[in-house]
């Protein structure tokens, strides 16, 4: 079993790459929480890929995504722990806004599954 810092780099990698799907798709544990700054909670992995496909659906382009920190907090070598990314996205939407966040995801697992992704950013800025 890789590593819970090996899997938050894949998913980092995956990001940078402009695959977002992918690492939910194969770390996300079938009931998930997804959990945004402002507070919305998205449950299950299902609905939280489905709304990031929404999301997704209203890009008009993706200039990238620089990573400045990951790292682990706890990690079992069972698949149990906390890491966490600091990243910013550079995003334009197609109805004209963008979507720059700097944020930090912080992401704890369960039997080597993200159970639950919480974001911290400062939506005002966004």
């Amino acid at each position: 079993m890789a590593t819970l810092l090996e899997n938050q780099k894949t998913i980092m990698d995956q990001v940078q790459s402009g695959e977002f799907l992918q690492g939910m798709e194969e770390f996300y544990a079938d009931d998930a929480v997804n959990e945004e700054a402002s507070g919305a909670r998205i449950e299950g992995k299902r609905a939280i890929i489905e709304n990031e496909k929404q999301v997704l659906a209203n890009v008009a382009a993706f200039h990238g995504c620089t990573v400045h920190s990951i790292g682990a907090g706890e990690d079992d070598g069972n698949g149990n722990g906390v890491t966490y990314a600091e990243y910013e996205l550079k995003v334009d939407m197609k109805d004209g806004s963008t979507f720059n966040p700097k944020q930090v995801q912080v992401t704890r697992w369960e039997g080597g599954k993200a159970r639950r992704i919480t974001f911290y950013y400062d939506p005002a800025k966004l």
